[in-house]
């Protein structure tokens, strides 16, 4: 019994020379696969990812090479055949590309491509972008409303909506939380009828395959007001750094690092040290050194 496909790649090679919009392109394409991706494909063997290479080597198109946990394909193309198309025109291209270096994959595993192209279907019709909701819905305490996240990603720029549906299913607010990936949020709940917590995952605490989802942003749907709330140790670290270094907050932000250092953070109390030596002193660099003894 193999490993379940994790995730897919898109790599250019270092002798395939493409623009930095262009490579913004392709990460857009394998965001877009990767989010549409089930989370059960077994492809046999202990392959766990899927990468496809753009390559400027003309012998290597077509070929395949298993590499540890990895399946990777070859696809050669002439960047030059970008040069002079609209930005629609060559994300088609380079989503074309990437769809023979997936089917190369399939090939070698004797692996179905339907899935594939199911995926490619929904991204092409949504405009090669991803405007979808997200993880499962839940229904407020009282049953009259229900909530929903909701995911925008597109070359250019990322967005987390909370979408709020009334009992019969209809739209009734969409709330903008930030300009963030959807990807990094784990679970909605409902804290009463009128307050959502969204969860964020902590990727410098998701260690070992252990996603750690505590810090939370509380939203009341009625004010349509948003706080930040964090939890895990490094993010109230960095929520009080970012408080200190770049607002005029300076009470709450001595609350958060204070904060961090009972929870074991150790530079916090090179800070907080830091600050009783220079209390104007806001350069995070500065601020984080270990500091000097004072005789």
């Amino acid at each position: 019994m193999g490993k379940y496909l994790q995730d897919l790649m898109y790599r250019v090679d270092a002798n395939n020379v493409l623009q930095k919009e262009e490579h913004e392109q392709c990460r857009l394409i394998v965001d877009l696969f990767n989010a549409y991706l089930p989370s059960k494909i077994e492809v046999g063997g202990n392959i766990w990812r899927f990468i496809v290479w753009l390559t400027a080597d003309k012998a290597l198109d077509g070929t395949t090479e298993e590499v540890g946990l990895c399946q990777d394909s070859y696809v050669f193309f002439d960047s030059d055949k970008l040069i002079g198309i609209g930005s629609f025109e060559r994300k088609q291209k380079l989503l074309e590309l990437f769809m023979k270096g997936l089917q190369a994959c399939c090939r070698v595993h004797n692996y179905s491509f339907e899935i594939f192209s199911t995926i490619e279907e929904r991204i092409v019709a949504d405009g090669i972008v991803f405007n979808d909701l997200y993880k499962e819905r839940k229904t407020s305490p009282d049953k009259k409303q229900s909530a929903q996240m909701q995911g925008f990603i597109s070359e250019e720029s990322k967005e987390l909506r909370v979408v709020i549906f009334d009992r019969n299913g209809f739209v009734t607010k969409s709330i903008l939380v930030g300009e963030f990936d959807f990807r990094q949020f784990d679970k909605l709940k409902w804290m009463n009828n009128s307050v959502i917590n969204i969860y964020q995952i902590n990727f410098v605490q998701s260690y070992k395959r252990k996603k750690v989802a505590e810090d939370y942003f509380a939203i009341n749907i009625e004010l349509e007001n948003i706080v930040y709330v964090p939890v895990t140790r490094e993010s109230v670290f960095d929520y009080g750094v970012k408080l200190l270094t770049e607002t005029d907050q300076f009470d709450n932000a001595i609350k958060f690092i204070r904060q961090s250092r009972d929870l074991g953070h150790g530079k916090a109390e090179n800070i907080l040290q830091n600050l009783e030596i220079n209390p104007t002193q806001r350069d995070k660099a500065v601020l984080l050194q270990t500091p000097k003894r004072r005789h």
